[in-house]
């Protein structure tokens, strides 16, 4: 018999993250689900991206009557406005791709019951999904930017790292968890909480200074080691120019990427009880 129909059936390593041969195998199915999933985005909506526009222009609204009128947050030479806006767009991707990722697996539920395909790139589609909105957003906050005299510079190709580090962190942690969600139903709800929490300790409405009168020197360190605190700095840097922090971007791609492999091994391990969990 030729090889080509030949199927070989043997126990794997636990401590193989992938099948790639599976995952290339049912390729056309992942960017199909791709597709109609972006399409199914949109559909049924009236105003369409106007969505897609409208939530961050509010978010940068509210932060601004919250921190920078009453709070009296200091950016420096950075009207609040911009300093605000260069970091909605990629906050919005990373806040949406991860609470897609982590509910991908409920939302398929249906599928998954119907048809075997590889598990692992449900997790995956929904930061893909998010990209070209985020890139609609990105446009929007260059107009605000622009508008205060910001303009584009060379430090905007500092996107793609930040942006490269962002997939892989959310994509591991949906990995990780959104099983989880599955088989213990108070997990969405503890998470909801969480994320409200975690986006505040994030230097989005405030300069990484302002958190260091709170934090004393000597425990610094540990904030520094949030994965999210040099993305969301980094999406600052590529946007209005600021210093970019290399070396904790390039802790956070190690934190990150070590995520992306427990969370691939986690997820692969407990794959086969997904359906039965439902």
């Amino acid at each position: 018999m030729s090889d080509k129909y030949k199927t070989v059936i043997e126990a794997s390593s636990p401590w193989k993250p992938f099948n790639f041969k599976e995952i290339l195998r049912y390729r056309d199915m992942f960017y199909f689900k791709i597709l109609n999933g972006y399409k199914a985005q949109q559909r049924q909506t009236v105003l369409s991206y106007f969505w897609v526009i409208f939530d961050p222009f509010i978010s940068i609204t509210a932060y601004t009557v919250i921190f920078n009128m009453i709070g009296k947050i200091d950016t420096g030479a950075v009207p609040f406005v911009a300093f605000n806006a260069s970091v909605m767009a990629g906050g919005n991707f990373f806040n949406s791709s991860l609470n897609g990722s982590i509910h991908s697996i409920g939302s398929e539920a249906g599928l998954m019951q119907k048809v075997y395909f590889p598990r692992i790139y449900i997790p995956i589609i929904p930061t893909i999904i998010n990209f070209p909105n985020f890139l609609i957003q990105l446009v929007c906050t260059y107009g605000i930017l622009l508008y205060y005299g910001i303009f584009p510079s060379l430090q905007l190709l500092y996107l793609i790292p930040v942006i490269f580090c962002c997939i892989v962190l959310t994509t591991g942690i949906g990995l990780l968890l959104t099983t989880f969600f599955i088989q213990f139903k108070d997990l969405p709800i503890v998470w909801g909480y969480v994320m409200r929490f975690y986006f505040f300790s994030l230097p989005i409405v405030y300069t990484k200074t302002s958190i260091s009168g709170l934090v004393p020197e000597k425990y610094m360190w540990i904030y520094d080691l949030n994965p999210g605190v040099p993305i969301i700095e980094g999406f600052r840097a590529a946007m209005i120019g600021t210093p970019m922090p290399w070396e904790k971007l390039g802790v956070a791609m190690l934190i990150s990427c070590a995520v992306l492999y427990v969370g691939a091994v986690v997820f692969r391990l407990r794959e086969p009880n997904i359906v039965d969990a439902m």
